[in-house]
């Protein structure tokens, strides 16, 4: 008598499924590979215990993956059929630019003959998640893709979850398109921006073994921070030190691996960090200053030091605070005028001479003056 494979589902997801997410939400799924053969596209077959819809974005090892086929249902699992998305895309509303994973071919598969059909050189064809973001893309809309631009000139429907798009090589608008950034009439409607990143817990923090801490991350645009920014955390070894799409590490064997932070639509622009994997003993103290990095002439700034032990932040220590000029020359181009507990004042200069220069405000650990960390302030002119 054959045994049915389907009521042992929840038995082989719970054993042998990995953590993915689906639009997301963390589930456990059974992932393989579609064919055994080298492909020039990565497709993959997807089975959870929770419903699967054609369109669904599944974030599998820190890869992207669209969800291409129909699926397949029954009383226990879905079953679906997943590609690779192989590029980002920058689409651009009058100055709103919203980035979309895409699946991105220069052929396509007929489903009439059977054939793969090569497109017109300078054609490609791209899929996308149909939302409600995708819904507002219009004919004629440009983008780029590795740093060449592209106008949209048709547009399918009929996928239920998925939208596909004709696209044509365009011209490159060297007067409003951010090649380098691959970001189509970014200069029509907004300023270049300078942006910075920066891991609060330094550049070494520990981890306890089988525990977890959260990384705190602070980006800045031409001096301004900027709040809720799309962060992609990556782990060079997460057989050692695990790390979530949310930036909360976890130790998983006594060692070390470096932990790569980058802003996900400018990857150029990124931070590492070493995280060491510990027993528990001894304290391992490590300080954040948290302020901004750049003081107009003649104002002030506040800045908190956050004292953490193992990476796991603690409010029983104390700092003691420092300022001198970037360039160790005399006077010092600022002051400190008011210190509480682990907070500080830092009031700029006001001559002419402080225009471009940079402090340097540190905070040491006042039970022990070996730990100590340094924070840049660039001073710029007040108008």
């Amino acid at each position: 008598m054959t045994r049915s494979l389907e009521p042992m589902m929840d038995f082989f997801l719970r054993e042998k499924g990995e953590l993915v997410y689906i639009n997301s939400v963390k589930q456990l799924a059974l992932i393989r590979d579609a064919t055994d053969t080298i492909q020039t596209s990565d497709d993959k077959i997807i089975r959870a215990a929770t419903p699967l819809h054609t369109g669904d974005i599944v974030d599998y090892r820190y890869e992207r993956y669209l969800i291409t086929s129909q699926v397949d249902q029954n009383e226990k699992s879905c079953r679906g059929r997943m590609r690779k998305c192989n590029q980002r895309l920058a689409l651009n509303w009058d100055g709103q630019v919203e980035w979309f994973d895409a699946v991105v071919e220069a052929r396509t598969f007929s489903t009439e003959t059977g054939n793969v059909i090569s497109m017109p050189e300078g054609n490609i064809l791209v899929s996308l998640q149909d939302n409600a973001d995708t819904k507002g893309i219009t004919l004629s809309q440009r983008f780029y893709m590795t740093h060449q631009p592209f106008r949209i000139v048709g547009m399918d429907r009929t996928m239920n979850g998925i939208i596909q798009l004709s696209c044509t090589l365009d011209s490159i608008n060297t007067a409003y398109d951010d090649v380098e950034n691959n970001i189509a009439d970014k200069w029509k409607y907004e300023i270049a921006h300078t942006y910075a990143l920066h891991i609060n817990q330094g550049t070494i923090a520990h981890v306890l073994l089988n525990e977890t801490i959260q990384l705190n991350v602070t980006v800045m645009d031409n001096g301004d921070e900027i709040a809720n920014p799309e962060i992609t955390y990556i782990s060079s070894d997460p057989s050692v030190v695990s790390v979530d799409q949310h930036g909360q590490v976890m130790g998983i064997a006594l060692g070390q691996a470096s932990i790569t932070v980058k802003l996900t639509y400018h990857p150029t622009i990124l931070s590492t960090i070493e995280m060491r994997v510990v027993e528990k003993g001894t304290h391992i103290y490590s300080i954040a200053i948290i302020g901004n990095s750049v003081l107009k002439t003649g104002q002030s700034a506040s800045y908190v030091s956050h004292i953490y032990d193992h990476g796991v932040e603690v409010f029983d220590q104390a700092v003691e605070w420092s300022l001198q000029n970037q360039d160790d020359s005399i006077p010092i181009m600022g002051s400190i005028t008011a210190s509480t507990g682990n907070s500080v004042t830092i009031k700029a200069g006001s001559s002419s001479g402080a225009i471009n220069k940079a402090l340097i405000l540190t905070a040491t650990l006042v039970s022990d003056p070996n730990i100590a960390i340094e924070k840049t302030i660039s001073l710029k002119n007040l108008f």
